[in-house]
């Protein structure tokens, strides 16, 4: 492919042999610290992957699983959202384990057979149990047919005894299902681990906070209730918070969801943010785009700090982030010199659309100053006391947002910008470099074409 093609960010690449290999976020050390935790219990329990939309979970979960395989230990993942359209989620997760003896390096795969078959019988009695009754099938013919009130009680009445039988039948019959359920479970998962009674089988399941509400609470009860066996582990990744959402749909917005997770969950992870402009930068680097953007290695570092800094500013997300360089590879491509000669509005334009889009939506040639103004409060509203003392080229962009609401060449003297410092109270650290800046803007001179140029080339993309 040449390297003028456009291309997109793709999933990080984990080798079966060399998991770390592309571990730019550093995850090693968390996997390492989770594995002794969870082969550190003999009874089965429930963990949980915290962590926001967009962090990274699914990439930390992959890369741990083919650790734990590279230390015999099975492991079988689960993409629940994938299987969420299934009407049970017992059945999605009983077909997972099936596949996975397909995949696994089990001594006898006779012995498994053999327990899986055990386990779909035992699965059959599960639905019978939960389906309509004869008796209530009964109550219903017989509501339907009578409209005599007196009749109509004789006739439940008759059933009474019946349907107490029935209901005690079916609840013993699922009683000892749940033994025979449990105990063909732990011998398939003494299977998987090739008859190592110390050797856990991890599940994980994915994408949980993803499924509709009723599919992802059936999940979690299954988890707990039914696969509640000795040496399985299940590892939910999910946002917790995402998934009080689909909870409180189900039961109410009254619902006490911290105390109804701890009935499933045993224990929380929260998976660590990246730190700084890690990510970033092995993206910029991953894609060509130092190569890009300038030859001279001073220059690549000034729009590697400006990028950064404004990255950091919003927040970016790991997946907000490989959005931007899907956007910002489009302008490179197609409109680069453009690109160069106002990179830092680029970055923010980008971004904007990203994580801001009905602002971004409202730039026109129309209210030009108006569309600064809220552009500027938007920007000082994330401007946290971390961000002070440092400059991370902010002040910079500052310097030509004011000067391309003015319309005229700015100094320290123009209304707008002493008006722009007194608004926000600027302390004198932030004052400063906002003078620095705004002499090496020097004679430049912005309009609001600086602004509509770059948002006209991002429009080729989608995030």
């Amino acid at each position: 492919m040449s390297e003028n093609n456009l291309k997109k960010c793709v999933p990080i690449e984990i080798p079966d042999n060399n998991p770390f290999q592309n571990d730019v976020l550093n995850r090693k050390d968390n996997i390492e610290t989770l594995t002794t935790f969870i082969t550190s219990f003999e009874q089965s329990i429930v963990l949980c992957i915290d962590g926001g939309w967009g962090q990274g979970k699914t990439t930390f979960i992959k890369m741990w699983e083919k650790y734990l395989n590279q230390q015999s230990i099975p492991t079988i993942y689960f993409n629940a959202w994938e299987s969420d359209y299934t009407d049970d989620a017992l059945i999605a997760l009983i077909g997972e384990i099936d596949l996975a003896a397909e995949k696994l390096a089990i001594q006898d795969k006779n012995e498994a057979e053999k327990s899986i078959n055990k386990i779909y019988k035992f699965v059959v009695n599960f639905l019978k149990a939960t389906a309509p009754t004869l008796a209530n099938l009964g109550i219903k013919a017989v509501s339907g047919g009578l409209t005599n009130t007196d009749e109509l009680t004789k006739a439940l009445s008759s059933l009474s005894e019946s349907l107490v039988k029935e209901q005690i039948n079916q609840y013993e019959q699922s009683r000892r299902t749940l033994g025979n359920f449990k105990e063909a479970l732990s011998e398939l998962a003494r299977s998987y681990a090739n008859g190592n009674k110390d050797t856990p089988l991890v599940i994980f399941i994915d994408e949980l906070d993803r499924c509709r509400p009723n599919f992802a609470i059936q999940v979690l009860e299954k988890a707990k209730h039914l696969f509640n066996v000795d040496n399985i582990i299940f590892v939910l990744a999910a946002d917790k918070s995402q998934l009080a959402h689909s909870i409180r749909a189900v039961y109410g917005q009254g619902l006490d969801v911290n105390g109804y997770l701890r009935r499933f969950i045993d224990f929380d992870y929260l998976l660590p943010s990246p730190v700084g402009s890690v990510y970033i930068k092995y993206l910029v680097t991953k894609m060509g785009f130092d190569k890009n953007l300038n030859n001279d290695e001073t220059h690549i570092y000034d729009h590697q700090k400006k990028l950064n800094s404004i990255i950091r500013l919003y927040n970016l997300t790991l997946r907000e982030q490989e959005s931007f360089c899907n956007i910002l590879n489009v302008v490179i491509k197609t409109k680069y010199h453009t690109m160069q000669e106002n990179s830092v509005l680029v970055f923010l334009l980008i971004i904007l659309k990203i994580k801001e889009p009905e602002l971004y939506k409202s730039l026109n040639r129309f209210d030009t100053a108006n569309i600064i103004r809220l552009i500027l409060k938007n920007f000082n509203a994330k401007y946290t006391a971390e961000l002070d003392n440092v400059n991370y080229h902010i002040e910079y962009l500052e310097c030509i947002l004011l000067s391309i609401c003015s319309g005229i060449k700015l100094n320290s003297d123009a209304p707008i910008f002493k008006a722009y410092i007194e608004e926000y109270d600027f302390n004198e650290s932030k004052k400063n470099r906002l003078l620095e800046d705004l002499k090496s803007i020097g004679k430049t001179q912005y309009d609001f074409n600086a602004l509509l140029i770059p948002k006209n080339i991002i429009e080729f993309s989608k995030i």
